[in-house]
């Protein structure tokens, strides 16, 4: 078959292409504001996954489903174990699934994909597109949106272990030709994988890891030879791969890291497994990967932004006339290559399959010009489209040559400009800095490169340099060996493959001697899963037999493994210090490894062949069955909903029409998701404080949103810019206070006064006194700027606090105030979680405590009740650190503002609500308890200090004492509580423990 002959072929994409014009159409001329109607929100996307859909379907017809169907009726036997592994996946999911969002990027998902909105790049528009669609089954009914799109998480996910299934009989039958020795292996495999911790994690929760690990072995599948398409198919096959190349990459760009792999198998049908060859397929495959990652996903929108700039700014043509004129150079050079070179007929061909699966990315465009309320970036023009696709908001990392964290800076370069649509032109508005260091101190393969004072911290505590020492290239391969492949890899493959210590951020794996957890401790956590090394001892047999027997398969697992695991960390260069644990970025290593683990499982069972091959399964399903015992409890999300209830009780402590300030992604996200979902409090406006250095964010404050009026701003720039003056470096020609008022007019007059150039010839706006007075009708605050200059978002906050003038409320949360950088303490008063910004200054030194809207936030408005859950699991890092003791140290605030205003009555109220809804035996105690336990002594209510005493105690010292037993020293924050909880006990044997447990530390030089 020729391919400029597809004949029915091209019917489907011609249908196609009509179907996606439709739906893009549809969106761009929604008149609902922000595109939120139905042609949007429920025509469009079925329109568009059709679209997507019929290529696929076009370039499999003639070999897909007959010969699928036909496969599977001759091979009874895998067709059971195929169901068998997706049906028990898939019903352990549904049990286990979160009922509404998760916390982190998850909530952010939900929300941007129950409306279609922009969220943070890279945007993976398919997976929102395939959300939305899970979202319709929900039928309007709020409440049940985010279950439904984590049921698309869920379904990925089984149908990935699924086909690691097929992928493992298929290696597997290289090895023994037993179909039930391949079915148990297989099985077992698939299973192993399907309750290993990581994928488990992200099979209940609205990410894009169920999908992505899916569409890698989905792709690693259509490249083994199984029989469903001949040799004669192979052109389609390479088209096939081409689009669903460009479609993965859609999904989240992870995905096209599986194609080496894919190519390597492919290869193997009709080439050696020499060295060559190896290298050969390889190199092609991380050429396809560069060529979509860096040309079709970065250039080519590069391109047409600069031919654009040059056509609309020096000949004044309309906008986008770049991108036409690139579209027929492009065209016109197809069609050169095409006619004059026939044996690149098919290169060219699959270059377009995989532009062709990058159409969802247009949606995401036409929906972000809609300018709805989530639009990070705001990509809805060529000149926002460039630094999205380019990730230019992000820090670039060096990879291999670059600094240590010691060199010295020498030149600021611009990376890149940053343009705006302004009039009929584009205008600069700054740049993108690139920093030059001196080359004598430079190396190659940098991997402690960050001068931020915390990661310098940390490289020291990794590589043992002492303070002053200078790092040496030796330091680059300890941290790169020690941190990135051994702590932040190495650590979590054996999480899911030998046991978990806990779930506090930096968590051991678990040897053997260490036993499993004793689930009567009082130290015990639910995430300390102990698998005795059972999972990887079997991985390692399975890896050892397949090099011995399947040298080609082997190399094509060996470099799934490797890809997705040791050269992805080393690719990544992560600095140290992450917000979270990381492990979910792996999971196609974990995947890898599940099928050595099949393959060792197979040659066990493949010893006792024949009847007795029914012992040995029995036996080896024990090890996915104790794996799914152990994992159960922690992974079991199904009655947890206190992320949503603890964002809700936020937003409902806010008064009408207030701006909200969180502090970063995870106490901002699940707000997004009530109002975007559940429309809930849509008049207060969140913002969160780590994306207020952003121009398109702040300006999203000039325009309403729902019940939320726009506030108005005094710094503009053309049409939509606020960041011309960022940043007003502080340049004191007065000591004296000077007026903000005063000072923003003068920067809209683009006063001269106000300008000085730099040693590179450019020129900056400075501020000339640190003292800053913003007087309104209601009062004055009063600012003392701090450092060397004022950040953008500390200039849009004094901006927001001028221009508001106190008509609507201002307020923090516990990350937000902790995320400021000017000095707003002398101005908030705590009401419950929040903090509430006034024009009257406190002149006390401790911060102001509202009692009556704090006793209304913390009791009146709040629901506790999914806490009083025991069965439901709430982890260390994301509940108890970030949620619950936050909210004890607020009732203890408020029960001593009480007790000093000897409001006895109402203290003792509100110490018997804290101990009935938020002192539960299967939450974790922390010092929180101790002052509460101290407050109810003042209150007369000492009958239940000592359990709490003895709780507190008995949880540190066996937390402290299990540590000390694998080597692990202590914080020291635990120490302190165990301190003031032996010394408030008056049990003698506490005070001995205690003093025992010291000296140990003492001989172990802990606490030196």
């Amino acid at each position: 078959m020729k391919l400029h002959a597809l004949d029915n072929q091209a019917r489907y994409f011609l249908l196609a292409i009509i179907f996606q014009f439709v739906a893009f159409t549809m969106m761009a001329v929604d008149p609902v504001p922000h595109g939120f109607g139905p042609l949007t929100l429920w025509v469009a996307p079925i329109l568009l996954m059709t679209g997507i859909l019929l290529p696929a379907i076009g370039l499999t017809k003639s070999f897909s489903l007959p010969r699928w169907l036909t496969k599977a009726k001759s091979e009874p036997v895998k067709l059971v174990g195929f169901l068998l592994s997706f049906s028990i996946s898939i019903a352990t999911y549904l049990l286990t699934l979160e009922p509404t969002a998760s916390l982190w990027d998850c909530s952010e998902t939900i929300a941007a994909a129950y409306k279609l909105q922009v969220p943070h790049t890279p945007g993976t528009p398919l997976t929102l597109l395939i959300a939305r669609l899970f979202s319709m089954l929900a039928l309007g009914e709020v409440y049940q949106v985010a279950w439904y799109i984590n049921l698309m998480s869920a379904c990925f996910s089984s149908l990935a272990v699924g086909f690691i299934f097929l992928i493992t009989w298929h290696l597997g039958s290289k090895i023994c030709k037993n179909n039930w020795v391949l079915f148990i292996g297989s099985v077992g495999g698939a299973m192993c994988l399907a309750f290993s911790d990581s994928f488990w994690f992200s099979a209940v929760e609205a990410e894009t890891y169920g999908p992505s690990i899916f569409f890698m072995v989905f792709l690693i599948w259509l490249s083994v030879p199984t029989g469903i398409y001949k040799e004669k198919d192979q052109k389609q096959w390479i088209l096939l791969m081409s689009y669903l190349a460009g479609l993965a990459y859609c999904i989240h760009p992870m995905c096209i890291l599986i194609l080496p792999v894919c190519i390597l198998l492919w290869r193997y049908r009709t080439h050696s497994d020499s060295w060559k060859q190896i290298t050969l397929s390889m190199g092609l495959g991380f050429g396809y990967i560069l060529f979509i990652s860096k040309v079709l996903a970065v250039d080519l929108f590069e391109w047409a932004f600069k031919l654009d700039l040059l056509l609309v700014n020096q000949l004044s043509l309309p906008f986008y006339s770049g991108v036409f004129l690139l579209l027929l150079v492009l065209g016109g050079g197809i069609v050169i290559v095409w006619k004059r070179y026939q044996k690149s007929r098919l290169i060219l061909a699959a270059a377009l399959m995989t532009m062709m699966g990058f159409s969802p990315y247009i949606m995401l465009f036409i929906r972000s010009s809609k300018l709805p309320p989530i639009n990070e970036f705001s990509p809805g023009n060529l000149a926002k489209i460039k630094p999205y696709m380019n990730r230019e908001s992000y820090p670039s990392r060096p990879l291999v040559y670059g600094p240590y964290f010691d060199t010295k800076m020498v030149d600021i370069s611009d990376r890149a400009l940053t343009y705006v649509v302004g009039g009929n032109q584009y205008h600069s508005v700054g740049q993108v800095p690139e920093y030059h260091y001196d080359k004598e101190r430079m190396t190659i393969l940098p991997r402690i490169y960050s001068n931020d004072e915390a990661h310098i911290t940390t490289y020291r505590q990794w590589t043992g340099l002492s303070v002053g020492e200078r790092p040496r290239f030796t330091d680059n391969l300890i941290f790169m060996f020690r941190y990135q492949l051994g702590h932040m890899f190495g650590r979590y493959f054996m999480w899911n493959f030998a046991g978990r210590a806990s779930d506090v951020q930096h968590a051991d794996w678990l040897t053997p001697w260490q036993g499993s957890a004793d689930r009567s401790a009082e130290e015990y956590s639910r995430a300390k899963n102990q698998y005795y090394m059972l999972p990887l001892l079997l991985g390692l047999i399975g890896l050892i037999i397949q090099l011995k027997k399947d040298r080609k398969g082997f190399l094509a697992n060996l470099s799934f493994f490797l890809i997705t695991g040791l050269l992805l960390a080393i690719y990544l260069n992560a600095t140290p210090n992450e917000p979270r644990e990381r492990d979910y970025i792996y999971v196609g290593a974990y995947t890898s490894f599940s099928i050595w683990i099949g393959l060792g499982m197979m040659s066990i069972a493949n010893i006792f062949r024949g009847r007795a091959v029914a012992l040995p399964a029995l036996i080896i399903f024990c090890l996915p069955a104790w794996m799914l015992y152990q994992n159960l409890d922690d992974h079991d999300r199904s009655g947890r909903t206190f992320q949503i209830d603890h964002a809700r009780n936020l937003l409902r402590g806010c008064e009408k029409n207030a701006v909200l300030f969180t502090g970063g992604d995870n106490d901002t996200f699940p707000l997004w998701y009530l109002q975007e979902v559940e429309g809930f409090r849509t008049d207060v406006r969140v913002k969160v404080l780590s994306y207020f250095n952003a121009d398109w964010y702040i300006n999203q404050l000039t325009r309403q949103y729902y019940d939320s009026p726009a506030f108005a701003l005094t710094l503009k720039s053309g049409e939509n810019q606020y960041g011309p003056y960022d940043p007003p470096y502080i340049h004191e020609t007065t000591k004296s206070p000077i007026s903000w008022a005063r000072y923003m007019d003068a920067l809209n007059a683009e006063n001269p006064k106000l300008r000085l150039k730099s040693v590179s010839g450019s020129d900056y706006y400075f501020l000339p006194s640190r003292h800053i007075t913003l007087s309104t009708s209601k009062g004055t605050v009063d600012i003392k700027a701090e450092g060397n200059y004022l950040q953008k978002s500390e200039l849009a906050i004094l901006d927001l606090v001028q221009t508001n003038g106190w008509d609507r409320p201002i307020y923090f949360n516990f990350t937000g105030l902790n995320s400021l950088g000017i000095d707003l303490a002398p101005y908030l008063i705590q009401e419950g979680l929040l903090y509430k910004l006034v024009p009257e200054k406190n002149t006390e030194g401790e911060m102001l405590l509202n009692a009556e809207r704090s006793y209304r936030n913390l009791v009146v408005n709040s629901d506790y009740s999914n806490l009083s859950n025991s069965q439901v699991y709430f982890n260390h890092e994301d509940y108890n650190s970030r949620m619950i003791i936050p909210i004890k140290f607020a009732f203890n605030s408020l029960l001593e503002n009480y007790l000093k205003e000897g409001n006895i009555k109402r203290a003792q109220e509100l110490a018997a609500f804290a101990h009935d809804h938020i002192y539960h035996d299967h939450l974790e105690p922390s010092y929180a308890d101790i002052q509460f336990a101290v407050f109810l002594s003042r209150l007369g209510q000492g009958s239940v200090v000592p359990r709490l005493i003895d709780r507190t105690f008995r949880f540190f010292y066996s937390r402290i004492a299990s540590g000390l037993d694998r080597e692990e020293i202590p914080t020291r924050g635990d120490l302190i509580v165990l301190q003031e909880s032996a010394r408030l006990s008056n049990n003698s044997r506490h005070s001995n423990e205690y003093e025992e447990l010291i000296r140990r530390l003492q001989s172990t030089n802990a606490l030196k």
